[in-house]
Parts: C-alpha cells; structure tokens; sequence
C-alpha cells in the first residue's frame, strides 16, 4: 500500500459523524393545553390546585404491591396456559410420564421467567421513583416557594436552575424567575431516559421531562 493510500485510510479512520439531537413537538389535547396557560410570575392559586388535583392526582407513579406468591400464580392463568394444563393432566391420567414431566417442567419455567422479569420491571420502576425530585419550586398566588413534588398539577409553573432534578414534564416559557429572557438555552442531562451521552440543548417551547437534570441555566416552565 502506498504512502497516499495509507494516508486516505487514516483518515477515513477518524472521521466521526455529527450527531444532532431531534427535539419532537407534542401536541395536547385541547383540555389539557387550556391548563398550561397561566400567568408566568403569579402561578396558579391554592384553589386553582385543590381543583386540579383532585380531578388529575398527585404527580407520582402509583405503586401497588403485590403477593409475591400470588403473582407468580398468576403465571399459571390464561387461555394457553390452561390448554397447556389440561394436557398436563392428561398426560398423567394416561400414565405418559415423559410427557408429564416436559410439559409440568415447561411450566414451571414458563413462569419463572415471567416472574423474573416482571420483578426485574417493578425494580426499573423503583429505580426511576428513587430519582425523582422531592421538592421543587413554583409560582403560586404571585410568590415563589418550595413545595413537594407530589403536590404539582397541570398548569404550575416551575422554576428549574442549574443541577435541579426534574420534577414533572414541562413546557419552557424561555423566561428566568424574574421575568425577564432568559440569557441561555438549558443544557438538560437526559441520559437515563433517552440514553444521550451528552447533554441536551432546551429552548423556548421544548419539552422537559421529569428525573432528568438540569445541567445549564436557568428557566421557568409549565
């Protein structure tokens, strides 16, 4: 090979491709996206989140345990699984012992795997909740304060700032805590939901999602 020719093949070697994050609009309901629509620097008023929370609920994951025992039974339900059954048993009436013990083996497995990896979800679930934000700050009644999380409703307006965890998904106004523009773009850690490696530019207008990271700026949202 000659000196040229290694020449282009080190180089192709080390090129690397641009990548460039794609943000996607989302569009609302129209009974949803009336809620969004409040004043930035007075923020919803203490009967305004009464109302919507009892209509949306609290802004947490719902978590309902369950019986370890009984849901590994719940593997042995079903239409299949009880065809599967039914030749088990029939199998055993007949005295066909190989094919007892294959078909009462692969239900077994059946549901061990199940169960595996239903725990396996419920344990991502749990992981997710240990990252969500537990106090946030928001507009209310004109003043800015600190509440739980869990209290947020549709409409709230949020202040997020630099190293802030984010507490619920959210529009960006492009405005900082004073009302005036904001001077930056948001840099948003976002790994954990998406898988970027880098952090993501946000904008007016952009969404946020909640358990992601605020790694630049300051803004508020909605």
């Amino acid at each position: 090979m000659s000196a040229n020719e290694k020449k282009v093949v080190n180089e192709k070697a080390t090129e690397f491709e641009d990548h460039h994050h794609v943000e996607v609009s989302e569009d609302l309901p129209p009974e949803l996206e009336a809620l969004l629509h409040a004043e930035p620097l007075q923020g919803l008023s203490a009967a305004e989140v009464e109302e919507r929370t009892a209509q949306f609920g609290r802004n947490e994951i719902s978590e309902k345990k369950t019986n370890p025992f009984l849901k590994f039974l719940s593997y042995f339900t079903g239409a299949i699984a009880y065809l599967i059954e039914l030749a088990f048993i029939l199998s055993g009436v007949v005295e066909d012992w190989v094919d007892f013990g294959i078909i009462g083996g692969l239900l077994i497995i059946n549901a061990l795997i199940g169960f595996i990896e239903e725990s396996k979800a419920d344990a991502a679930l749990d992981a997710l909740k240990n990252t969500l934000a537990l106090k946030s700050r928001v507009f209310r009644d004109g003043k800015l304060i600190e509440v739980e999380s869990a209290t947020l409703v549709p409409g709230d307006i949020i202040a997020v700032r630099l190293g802030d965890i984010i507490p619920a998904d959210g529009r960006l106004l492009g405005i900082s805590v004073d009302g005036s523009d904001s001077e930056v773009n948001l840099q948003v850690d976002q790994s954990a939901l998406t898988g970027e490696s880098l952090p993501v530019e946000k904008k007016k207008g952009d969404t946020i999602y909640s358990s992601s990271i605020c790694k630049q700026g300051q803004m508020l949202a909605v």
